[in-house]
């Protein structure tokens, strides 16, 4: 088999993770907005005491994009670009509920990134929203944003580190797209550490500072510039996300990889998972066969799809995955 071909590329297993949240009493997708459920405080660590930390994809590409992360019992959305209704669906197959989230983390405010459909879901639940002040005044935009404002869920940052769930500590990093930018995030747990970054045009030299040694990288890698240069679309959108504001080829996406990997100790990161594919101008063997270029990257690379989840995919530092590695010989 050719590297390329060995470039994990999965479907959609419904694998909950251990410690799930199927025993409690929650309602369905198709009652979200009747009366909830909140889920239970995160109960504090004890010394020593380590809890798993999970990160699925719901969905990534043009159509809308959303992450959901778990760490231990806690639960939040990197994003919110689908619906309510569609986003509790794909929840349910991760055995997770609107009622268990505790927070939405906001990259910008597209509408592929964030539904304005959610205010009455956030209201609803409870469920604070966090974004960089500098997106306060699209957001004011929304109508009905008030109300988020008033019941004191709305919740700014700038560059001090914050933590929307208790145990995830987030720092996030000013990216460049189109007019507004948008936030990169770092997350920090016991468990381990992640980086997202999407919708952005070019990598700046704070984003991969920021990333050194994380465990798992959570990447755009929207178009290949054959493909959007042959394609149908108007010169001015080509150049759009073409330039510097706009959004990462795969190469551009593959280069910052090969940086993150030179620079990160241990062979970090040890997954990366590819976000925001574009269903005109890009495809799944295209972006192998530039993963398969680095030979670090064989069995690591995870591409994700605009219209299902992802697998559960754990969070864990190096050392850890040795020793279980080591425990199966």
């Amino acid at each position: 088999m050719s590297a390329a071909g060995q470039l994990h590329l999965f479907s959609n297993p419904d694998d909950t993770p251990a410690g799930s949240f199927s025993s409690r009493l929650r309602p369905s997708a198709a009652t979200a907005n009747s009366h909830p459920t909140k889920p239970r405080a995160a109960k504090p660590l004890r010394n020593g005491e380590v809890k798993p930390f999970h990160v699925s994809v719901l969905g990534s590409g043009s159509g809308g994009n959303s992450t959901v992360v778990r760490y231990g019992e806690q639960a939040m959305l990197i994003d919110a670009g689908f619906g309510p209704r569609t986003i509790a669906k794909r929840l349910e197959q991760a055995d997770i509920q609107l009622a268990d989230l505790s927070a939405i983390c906001l990259t910008h405010l597209d509408q592929d990134h964030f539904r304005p459909t959610w205010l009455r879901t956030l209201l609803g639940y409870d469920i604070k929203l966090y974004l960089h002040h500098w997106h306060r005044r699209y957001l004011d935009r929304i109508e009905g944003s008030s109300e988020l404002f008033r019941a004191g869920l709305v919740h700014l940052f700038d560059g001090e580190e914050f933590q929307p769930i208790e145990h995830v500590h987030i720092k996030a990093v000013r990216l460049p797209h189109d007019d507004k930018g948008t936030s990169g995030f770092l997350l920090d747990t016991p468990r381990g550490r992640a980086g997202y970054a999407t919708d952005l045009g070019h990598v700046p030299d704070e984003l991969v500072e920021s990333f050194i040694g994380i465990d798992m990288l959570l990447l755009e890698s929207n178009y290949d510039p054959q493909m959007q240069l042959t394609s149908s679309r108007p010169r001015f959108l080509k150049q759009r996300i073409m330039g510097k504001h706009g959004h990462l080829s795969n190469e551009q996406a593959f280069e910052t990889c090969q940086r993150l990997a030179d620079l990160s100790p241990h062979g970090n990161p040890q997954k990366i998972v590819l976000l925001h594919r574009s269903a005109q101008c890009n495809c799944a063997e295209i972006i192998k066969r530039v993963f398969a270029q680095d030979a670090r990257f064989e069995g690591r690379v995870q591409l994700t799809h605009q219209r299902r989840r992802t697998r559960w995919m754990e969070v864990k530092p190096l050392d850890a995955v040795k020793r279980e590695q080591m425990a199966l010989l």
